[in-house]
């Protein structure tokens, strides 16, 4: 077992990192009533080994993957939640991917103006990335999570036995933001990942991979929680144009491959900038390609691409910003890029 601390003061918390976990929720979770928000796949994979091991519970079912992060989705949780009687010494635990715990925290955040949230991520993208740090947030038409809040779970379990059931598309997508983080600040997980692919990781390899991510992902929060020093802004690595191509191919482009895109057109941007060198893009397009990642971009219109980027959350004033690589392993830069800069990337990616 790996418990690591985000300590932000008295919102502090723990990740707890450990195969096997998931038969022993009860020895982690808080006391008095609690609601299970989860959907209806993931409620047939795990329901009796789940229940058994939180006790008793409300259990409220949600749609899969972006569908649940809509107003309509939103509203009828909040009435399931009132109608179980939750109050506010009641804790949600939300059982799923990122959208499920997106969901579930905004819901959480404003249930009788703030309740616990337990957070028990099942991909390996929720468990590296979104289940940690506080970034709760529902879709609106015109972006994606546009509508949220900052609501830092109580706890963090993940059990990386959750990810042998899941599609091996869902684990490359989460490799995408393993990936992700080994540039950005860990260069013994870029070496672990080289020495290895996504069929040779083991149990053991997951736990170690798992629990480094979290690490680093706590670290940033503890400096930036609400994103607004430009420090949490690093690990948005690939998400500005990962973003948009998820939005533009009606996520038919799943959140890691669009990542992967972004993460390439961010280095080869970069590149341009004098910041990266060209052996070490070659280094990080090597990389994607050997974990099943797509590098380059989908049928697209690159002017429709530049336009859902500036509504993006993270335009300043109307510029865009790009978190840019300086090397494996090594903090990047945020920069302000131009539209001549974005397009000419765009064009060399297609």
């Amino acid at each position: 077992m790996q418990r690591i601390k985000v300590a932000l003061g008295a919102r502090s918390y723990s990740i707890v990192v450990a195969s096997g976990l998931v038969d022993r929720l009860s020895e982690h979770l808080p006391t008095g009533k609690k609601a299970l928000i989860t959907t209806k796949e993931i409620n047939k994979l795990y329901c009796e080994r789940v229940a058994q091991a939180i006790g008793e519970h409300t259990l409220i079912l949600v749609p899969d993957g972006e569908e649940a992060k809509q107003w309509n989705v939103l509203e009828n949780l909040l009435g399931g939640l009132l109608d179980s009687g939750l109050d506010r010494g009641s804790t949600i635990i939300a059982l799923g991917g990122g959208s499920v715990g997106d969901l579930a925290g905004f819901a959480a955040s404003i249930y009788m103006r703030g309740i616990k949230i337990v957070q028990i991520p099942t991909t390996l993208l929720a468990m590296v990335d979104s289940s940690i740090g506080g970034k709760t947030a529902i879709n609106h038409p015109r972006g994606k999570n546009l509508v949220g809040s900052f609501w830092q779970p109580s706890l963090v379990l993940i059990d990386p036995l959750f990810l042998e059931t899941l599609p091996t598309r869902e684990i490359r997508s989460g490799l995408a933001e393993v990936i992700k983080y080994g540039v950005i600040n860990d260069p013994e997980l870029f070496k672990l990942l080289e020495s290895k692919n996504p069929e040779s990781l083991t149990a053991e390899d997951m736990v170690e991979i798992v629990a480094r991510c979290a690490a680093t992902k706590a670290r940033y929060v503890e400096q930036d929680e609400e994103d607004r020093l430009g420090i949490r802004a690093a690990l948005n690595y690939g998400h500005t144009v990962g973003h948009a191509v998820e939005k533009l191919t009606n996520h038919d482009v799943n959140h890691g491959e669009g990542v992967a895109v972004g993460m390439v057109v961010a280095a080869l941007i970069s590149m341009e900038h004098g910041l990266l060198r060209e052996k070490e893009y070659q280094l990080i397009i090597k990389l994607i390609e050997e974990y099943g990642l797509p590098t380059k971009l989908p049928e697209i219109d690159f002017s429709e691409v530049v336009k859902v980027m500036h509504k993006d959350k993270k335009a300043e004033s109307g510029n865009i910003v790009f978190v840019l690589p300086t090397g494996i392993g090594k903090a990047p830069a945020l920069r302000q890029v131009g539209e001549p800069t974005i397009r000419k990337a765009l064009e060399a990616n297609r």
